[in-house]
């Protein structure tokens, strides 16, 4: 599977079942420091953990704590460690990778992502056990399987919001089954998304946000569990929408705090614009329209 076919006149058609290349950079490729003004310095952009699903026990109090707890999760639940191999599918900035390596010692970690700026910020920092490549999932080859990978908010751009039910099974049936051929016998994909929760297929057409996230559409969690079947047992399971409310609202005081201190940095449009996205998020997950999973597979 390629990205692209391209036609005698040099035109091109994105011929993936996701998000294209551009879709992606639209989003992402706005400029990593502007990204850092709020993220923070890990430049983690995916909800953080921040309490125990079951028990409520807070486990971190600051969004530094909370994105490295969740980080800490995914690596432990694929068996990251001494000597391991690591495969992170939409890896961002690096930051799931640095971990591996900083806290877990593991030997090699190869991540891809399809935004230009992410690729370079990685590739910058010239580890010799990181390893990144600008390509989709669907291209993926590997010299030989890993012993775990983890996707960390990256299932949300596999599909695009025109697709039925069916067609998106279709694809994360292909994810699975590539993810699977990646993965040593027992390994484990350790994987976190937004989902549909209380928003029926009218609902969720009507309300995605294409203008955020052009050409993506979240799944519903019963799509990626069936999805998964012929080749992954599900070995854990938890939900945490409040996970990520909590961190859209740090978010959201860091975005304030930047156009406030650095304006060129985080000019009007770029504020107002996140801010926008932010709040509609933040009201997604208060009414239940939308959740959060977290997921470890284990290959079969």
């Amino acid at each position: 599977m390629g990205y692209r076919e391209v036609f005698a006149d040099g035109s091109a058609v994105y011929s993936g079942a996701g998000a294209s290349p551009e879709a992606i950079r639209f989003h992402y490729d706005t400029g990593t420091e502007f990204f850092r003004s709020w993220l923070g310095d890990e430049l983690v952009y995916s909800a953080g953990r921040w309490r125990e699903p079951l028990t409520g026990e807070n486990i971190a109090s600051t969004l530094e704590d909370a994105q490295a707890a969740k980080l800490d999760f995914h690596l432990d639940a694929v068996g990251c460690g001494e000597g391991k191999t690591l495969l992170d599918i939409g890896c961002g900035w690096g930051a799931a990778m640095r971990r591996a390596i900083a806290r877990f010692n593991a030997a090699r970690t190869i991540g891809i992502t399809l935004s230009s700026e992410q690729f370079e910020h990685v590739r910058a920092q010239k580890n010799p056990r990181i390893e990144v490549h600008l390509q989709s999932w669907e291209d993926v080859v590997l010299p030989e399987p890993v012993d775990g990978a983890i996707s960390i908010g990256a299932f949300e751009h596999f599909a695009q919001p025109h697709q039925d039910r069916a067609r998106k099974v279709s694809i994360y049936r292909d994810f699975f089954e590539r993810t699977y051929g990646l993965l040593k016998p027992a390994g484990r994909l350790s994987l976190q998304t937004i989902y549909w929760q209380a928003a029926d297929r009218a609902l969720a057409r009507a309300i995605v946000p294409n203008d955020v996230f052009p050409e993506s559409d979240l799944p519903y969690l019963d799509e990626a569990l069936e999805a998964a079947q012929p080749f992954f047992r599900v070995r854990y399971l938890e939900t945490s929408g409040e996970d990520y409310t909590r961190t859209l609202r740090e978010w959201l005081r860091r975005l304030r705090q930047a156009h406030e201190a650095e304006p060129r940095l985080v000019d009007r449009g770029k504020f107002a614009f996140h801010e926008n996205y932010l709040r509609r998020c933040i009201v997604g997950f208060a009414r239940d329209r939308i959740s959060l999973a977290r997921i470890v597979f284990e290959r079969l």
